[in-house]
């Protein structure tokens, strides 16, 4: 039971980073109607610029973690702005969301290729304040990592939730993505939501990647920003433009694989955990290509 009850807790904190970091894909589908996997080069900087700024610079860490958000938020803004958006109109529509899927998959192994360049292929400590420390209950020894990474990305998650629902650049968020030239005769400015997409994905995915980069989480490597193609089944089981449906798809997905590595018989392989979110996600695919969570409505009050 001890041992379930351990592996439902790291299960939780593994899923609501699958959680967070599609979340961002979803943002970003809302705001500008494009699938872009931009937000997994943003996990991998944002996790290295927070060892830049903490460690290197000896900044405080929660200042380190805002600065690689703002960053990284920045640094989509500016691919929006001088990619992305250039590629809209270029012919057919499905010719112009393959663009920009190549294009963001292209810029992750960009990405990956510079950290290697410039902090080398070691991995690093972004010595987080949580370290190896746990909490036990019992017989039962959660993560002190685990417990703040569930917590910040529900305040997170809440903050976000209010941006979607109750405020005007929310509603405006899914006009944009809808009808561009429709949303600007209602004057909707589209910087204005493309901003605001991509400071929710910076924050949401720097938060994943630093969590996950943290000494209990195995320190900083270079290959974290395939956290981003692990938390697609994610965003598939939730549905794709559906907020709340990553949150349930993450939590899920990080049950499953946790289960599945404390339980499953070691004759399926070391690498059978790993390989389970894509095999429910194929299974999805096939049965309810939608997804099984309601697509999120966002109504003007």
């Amino acid at each position: 039971m001890n041992n379930f009850i351990q592996l439902t807790a790291s299960g939780l904190s593994l899923g609501i980073l699958y959680a967070l970091v599609a979340i961002g894909f979803a943002v970003l589908l809302k705001a500008t109607g494009h699938f872009n996997m931009f937000p997994g080069a943003i996990v991998l900087l944002g996790a290295y610029l927070t060892y830049q700024f903490h460690v290197l610079w000896q900044l405080d860490f929660i200042l380190s973690v805002v600065l690689a958000a703002a960053a990284c938020t920045a640094l989509g803004m500016l691919g929006e702005r001088f990619l992305f958006s250039r590629l809209a109109g270029k012919g057919h529509k499905s010719i112009e969301h393959l663009s920009v899927l190549l294009v963001s998959l292209g810029l992750i192994s960009i990405a990956q290729a510079m950290v290697v360049s410039v902090w080398g292929p070691l991995n690093y400590l972004i010595e987080d304040p949580w370290g190896l420390s746990v909490v036990r209950f019992g017989g039962v020894a959660i993560a002190v990592r685990d417990i703040w990474a569930v917590l910040l990305s529900l305040a997170l998650l809440a903050v976000f939730y209010v941006i979607i629902q109750h405020t005007k650049v929310g509603v405006g968020m899914r006009a944009a993505a809808s009808d561009p030239e429709a949303a600007r005769a209602q004057g909707i400015n589209p910087r204005v939501i493309s901003a605001t997409a991509w400071a929710m994905c910076g924050a949401a995915s720097v938060l994943a990647g630093m969590m996950l980069a943290t000494e209990i989480g195995g320190g900083l490597v270079p290959n974290l920003d395939q956290i981003a193609f692990s938390a697609l089944p994610a965003l598939i089981l939730g549905g794709l433009s559906s907020l709340p449906g990553c949150i349930y798809g993450g939590l899920a997905l990080g049950l499953v694989q946790t289960y599945a590595s404390g339980y499953a018989p070691d004759s399926l392989g070391q690498g059978f955990p790993t390989m389970l979110p894509w095999v429910v996600m194929i299974l999805l695919l096939v049965v309810k290509p939608g997804g099984f969570a309601k697509t999120l409505q966002t109504r003007k009050a």
